[in-house]
């Protein structure tokens, strides 16, 4: 089968980001980061509705009983479906900002943190359980971002865009703990012209990794040697997710600010037969 792309949702996204699919509302979730709009498209025809929260929202995830949970510019919050605001965790100080996040195992909320300037050290990466008492795992960050898991949950996998390099930790899915936090390098600065950005995770463990400037989605195998290059019509892809019942649709999400000229810029792109298939995402419980 080859590989096709087109346009799935034309809406014009400043900074788009953090696609994750529903399976429960069969609709893939979204953010604008700058806008603090939150979407849910639905499958597999991208109708997209929204709501609004009154900051910059990094990335959001649906919530086990309905709703969203989402890194917002002054911490974790938990709202219901039409926006209201149910649980609130304020953890950052001024200047600094939740980025990407992602739901993994026994549904913990893990979401990293950077300063509005990406200034090094002034970045984290949290988790949050159904506590919703964030707590603060890896200290000293610059700009974590795109997260996700190995098949067997043994291993977790997070970007640090502005050094331009992927990491690997062992973790313990049982704990949904992460076992020690020096990272390993699985992929190197000389691997990317643009930023990393978002990744997503199939079942064979390859990762796949949307580049900021680089208009591109790359699939690495899990010893960082690089498999594919998939080229998206826009300079700005930020992230990408397996979507649909089958998980073998991917959506990649895009960026237009300071792309006033590019038409595409700001859509979410869908591409088939890939011959991969993602792993599915649980809901916060919480």
């Amino acid at each position: 089968m080859p590989i096709e792309l087109d346009i799935v949702v034309s809406h014009r996204a400043q900074c788009g980001e953090g696609p994750v699919w529903d399976a429960e509302s069969g609709t893939v979730v979204s953010v604008d980061i700058m806008t603090g709009e939150i979407f849910r498209s639905a499958f597999p025809s991208g109708e997209t509705t929204g709501i609004t929260y009154p900051t910059w929202v990094g990335a959001a995830a649906p919530r086990v009983g309905g709703g969203f949970v989402a890194a917002v510019t002054t911490g974790l919050v938990g709202l219901d479906e039409q926006g209201s605001v149910t649980h609130r965790a304020d953890c950052l100080p001024e200047g600094v900002r939740f980025n990407d996040a992602k739901v993994g195992a026994n549904g913990i909320f893990w979401a990293g943190s950077c300063a509005m300037d990406f200034a090094a050290g002034k970045g984290g990466f949290w988790r949050l359980d159904a506590s919703w008492e964030p707590e603060l795992v890896i200290p000293g960050l610059q700009q974590p971002n795109g997260l996700g898991w190995s098949p067997d949950g043994r291993t977790l996998y997070l970007i640090e865009t502005q050094v331009k390099q992927v990491w690997s930790f062992p973790f313990d899915p049982a704990t949904s703990r992460i076992l020690h936090t020096t990272p390993t390098v699985v992929v190197d600065a000389d691997q990317f012209a643009g930023y990393p950005d978002g990744l997503t995770i199939d079942t064979r463990g390859h990762l796949w990794i949307a580049e900021f400037g680089g208009a591109a989605v790359y699939e690495f195998a899990p010893d960082g040697t690089k498999l594919q290059t998939i080229a998206i019509p826009t300079a700005q892809p930020t992230s990408c997710a397996f979507v649909g019942p089958n998980l073998d649709e991917l959506w990649v999400t895009s960026a237009a600010v300071g792309l006033d000229d590019d038409p595409n810029a700001g859509a979410i792109f869908r591409v088939t037969g890939l011959g991969a298939t993602g792993i599915d995402i649980p809901r916060f419980n919480g």
